[in-house]
């Protein structure tokens, strides 16, 4: 159970990584190393890991490549270390954003997939799950794969009541804009205007609900603001009904304001955008003059396909409007059919990219299904520890070089009159605390395992790899003194708090010896004389208890 420390700097650094990417990132950043520092030091590893995390969303931000990739790389080994599917999730997410901005999307497919399945656990934090949703998402926009983009954020706002804090929300909320944007861009190139127009009422709807926000003011409520007089402004110009449209020159000057601001802040996201459907919208209003005037060049360093194609396509058509009278209109048609028959390649191209991605993410699912019910098979349903179908396959088991090896058995005394007086209920919930126990007193390395019944193991294997006869006496001593904390911790248990009367004892055996190549029969003859042992142990309970008595 994390601390209240650790707990609030886990906060602090989803946070910063938010503000990594607003109007005052280098702040966010030296405030993500101390951070980082800080946690590691404590050893808050949930905190260190997205205090790094952030580290790496502002150097994908800043667009410092060789940077962002050493980060996430050293992210997901972080992550794989620290073995939660919540952080490798937000790792494999941050790495299949790096691959689309080398354009790799063979390996942004792999890594989001997976990122996207390793969420599906709702016993999860919630917020750990939004954040790996939601860069997910990012990565699978970067190529145009909207409908999935949109489930992905469906999911995430699904999950803000739970989450510790409204973070990640507001970007959602902006993003959805956005998305919109660039899915209706992408159906005018298409020639599909009513889908488009469709898709601009609904960014509408996303604009209104991103004003509504409580967004930082910072990029985000300016893109969005933009947005606000944008959308209107377009939809009228197609002849959409729009209540309160002003009238087109006011529409303008504000847009020209808008314009402004976007350029002073260096936005690459929507500012292409606004110029483009302005663009647009001028020539459907027939002020194509207008329209040339107005042309800029695309943004090269935008993540939006639409920033890139759709100012392109919208400059095309205002030339070809230009040159429809003035030069031979044969020519200009021939250019629309080829520039149309590009679009449609385009889009088909996109609908194989989302049913691949589609396909990865069920097969990412099925893996899981499978992993988990392999390892199920492996389990003991009622303790969670390894089962006797592990022993078994240990005792067959072969190691490749010779290891000094510690067998503990362990045997409940006298569970029968448990489950006799107090009822197999009570009895169950007594096995799983003990279960508990062992489990809470093996290392990593050691395997923890219920037989069946009433019996336990723990199989305990020395760390340096030798089997020499100092290592031998030096893991008896080991494994004696962890069988008598085993006897301690359960005698030590509250047991009256399960049932008034209730009193659990354990006899444990412990044998030690060599496995190895050359020992094949080792495992077996650990196992006779740790029962062996068993017994001994519970003859010399029975017979402290008869002087006693």
């Amino acid at each position: 159970m994390p601390t209240d420390a650790a707990a609030a700097a886990r906060l602090q650094a989803y946070s910063l990584l938010e503000a990594a990417q607003g109007h005052a990132p280098e702040d966010a950043l030296a405030a993500l190393v101390t951070l980082e520092a800080e946690a590691s030091r404590q050893g808050w590893e949930h905190a260190a890991f997205l205090a790094a995390a952030g580290r790496t969303v502002h150097a994908i931000v800043r667009r410092e490549r060789p940077v962002a990739e050493g980060l996430v790389e050293d992210l997901v080994e972080r992550a794989e270390a620290v073995g939660t599917p919540a952080l490798r999730g937000i790792a494999l997410s941050l790495r299949a954003v790096t691959a689309a901005r080398r354009e790799d999307s063979a390996a942004l497919l792999a890594d989001a997939g997976r990122a996207v399945v390793l969420v599906d656990d709702e016993s999860l934090p919630a917020l750990d799950r939004c954040c790996a949703l939601v860069v997910s998402a990012a990565a699978y926009n970067t190529l145009s794969l909207w409908e999935l983009v949109d489930e992905l954020y469906d999911r995430a706002t699904d999950l803000a009541p739970a989450c510790e804090q409204p973070m990640l929300q507001p970007a959602v909320t902006v993003d959805r804009v956005l998305l919109r944007l660039e899915w209706a861009t992408a159906l005018l190139e298409l020639g599909e205007e009513r889908q488009a127009l469709d898709q601009l009422h609904r960014a509408g709807d996303a604009v209104r609900l991103a004003v509504a926000a409580d967004l930082p003011e910072d990029l985000w409520r300016l893109d969005v603001l933009a947005c606000h007089d944008l959308v209107p402004f377009v939809l009228a110009a197609c002849g959409e009904p729009v209540e309160g449209a002003p009238p087109v020159d006011d529409a303008l000057a504000v847009l020209d304001a808008h314009r402004e601001t976007l350029v002073a802040i260096e936005d690459v996201e929507v500012l292409p955008l606004l110029d483009a459907l302005v663009g647009f919208a001028l020539l459907r209003l027939g002020r194509g003059a207008e329209a040339r005037a107005r042309l800029r060049p695309a943004v090269p360093d935008s993540s939006s396909t639409g920033a890139r194609s759709f100012p392109a396509w919208v400059r095309a058509g205002v030339l070809a409007e230009s040159a429809g009278t003035t030069g031979p209109g044969e020519t200009v048609d021939a250019h629309r059919a080829y520039g149309l028959l590009v679009s449609r390649a385009r889009w088909s191209a996109r609908r194989a990219v989302l049913a691949a991605a589609r396909a990865t993410i069920a097969t990412e699912r099925l893996s899981a299904e499978h992993a988990v019910l392999s390892r199920d098979v492996l389990l003991d349903p009622l303790t969670g520890l390894s089962n006797r179908r592990v022993f078994d396959d240990w005792r067959q088991e072969v190691p490749e070089s010779a290891r000094a090896t510690a067998l503990l058995l362990i045997d409940l005394d006298a569970f029968k009159v448990v489950n006799d007086l107090h009822g197999h209920a009570v009895g169950d919930e007594a096995l799983r605390r003990v279960a508990r126990v062992v489990a809470g007193h093996v290392r990593p390395g050691d395997l923890a395992l219920r037989l069946g019944g009433d019996e336990f193991a723990v199989i305990v294997t020395d760390g340096d790899g030798t089997a020499s006869p100092g290592v031998l006496d030096r893991l008896r001593a080991t494994a004696e003194a962890r069988a008598r904390a085993l006897r301690e911790a359960v005698v030590a248990t509250d047991w009256e708090r399960i049932a008034p009367g209730l009193a659990v004892r354990l006899s444990i055996g412990v044998a030690v010896g060599v496995l190895g190549p050359h020992e094949r029969a080792a495992a077996d003859r650990l196992y006779r004389e740790a029962d062996v042992s068993l017994y001994d142990d519970k003859d010399a309970r029975d017979a402290a208890a008869d002087l006693t008595a």
